[in-house]
């Protein structure tokens, strides 16, 4: 028996690794990548320059050097706001901002200047246009849009629409939102297509109703990343294209919002088209309320975060 247990225990483990690298393989991921290319004002490349990455709200932090040709990649970031910084001899140090979409390639050529290190030449950067890096339609609906933009229950999946291809799921399914194949449209069979919708990349869906089997809190989302056509390996199968939501977590700093909305039939004007002659305003009434809590545990290291 004492022979048997480890052997017990190590293919336990070994199971476990085996679920968990299927699930990773299978789903959407819900990180980024920062790219990019170190030069000198000539424009060759910088071999050895040391380039730091560090998330402005967690703290996360990558240090890199750059390779023979000059060029350096972080993988699996997660989405928000990086502060980028970039060292040679016989330069000025250059710092950068940038931000990190998840599904997505951010490219960032720093290009340094020569002088003293002790000089620093700081450039301000947004989330950039185009991704050249690939070929995939789609886009990520980003936090500030999610507050900003107003929605009609809460529902955060209604801003998807905003995207070029994205339509109102056909009545009688399950399905929120409908991302139809390039040339479909609604014409695809409910019943068979469905749009995959994943959570930090795990899959939600619930396939015997064509439906997701986990609601997410508004205050919870980051942001949510929309493919419709040109899918690459991570959003596995689908035939209605995906969408990965991403959800927020803990910083350095405590942060947290409470809401209440109510409506009802007094506050809503009803179609007057639709009214019934024995009941022209009928009763209707809708409360929402909540909360989220973010935070630090151990600083720079640990972070929690909670929403209802």
């Amino acid at each position: 028996m004492i022979v048997r247990r480890p052997v017990a225990l190590i293919l336990l483990l070994a199971f476990g690794l085996s679920c968990a690298s299927y699930s990773a393989a299978s789903a959407q991921t819900p990180t980024g990548v920062i790219s990019g290319v170190v030069t000198d004002p000539a424009g060759a490349r910088v071999a050895g320059a040391r380039v730091t990455i560090i998330n402005r709200d967690s703290g996360l932090r990558r240090n890199l050097i750059t390779s023979t040709e000059g060029d350096f990649t972080a993988v699996a970031l997660p989405s928000g706001t990086y502060h980028l910084t970039a060292e040679a001899t016989g330069f000025h140090r250059l710092e950068r901002t940038t931000v990190v979409e998840a599904g997505t390639t951010t490219t960032v050529n720093l290009s340094l200047q020569i002088g003293d290190v002790t000089e620093q030449v700081t450039v301000d950067d947004v989330a950039p246009l185009i991704h050249y890096e690939q070929h995939q339609v789609g886009g990520v609906i980003s936090r500030k849009q999610i507050e900003n933009l107003p929605l009609n229950g809460r529902n955060f999946l209604d801003l998807a629409k905003l995207e070029p291809g994205v339509t109102d799921p056909v009545r009688g399914t399950n399905n929120r939102i409908l991302v139809p194949m390039l040339g479909a449209g609604l014409q695809v069979n409910p019943r068979i297509g469905y749009t995959r919708v994943t959570v930090d990349g795990a899959n939600i869906n619930l396939i015997a109703s064509i439906g997701a089997t986990l609601q997410v809190s508004q205050e919870a989302v980051q942001e949510f990343q929309i493919s419709t056509v040109n899918f690459d390996l991570s959003t596995s199968l689908t035939t209605d294209g995906a969408i990965n939501i991403v959800t927020r977590s803990g910083g350095k700093d405590f942060h947290g919002s409470g809401f209440y909305f109510y409506r009802d039939h007094n506050l809503a004007a009803y179609p007057g088209l639709s009214r019934e002659p024995n009941n022209p305003n009928p009763f209707f009434q809708r409360s929402q309320f909540g909360f989220q809590l973010g935070g630090p545990i151990r600083k720079d290291r640990a972070f929690f975060f909670t929403s209802y």
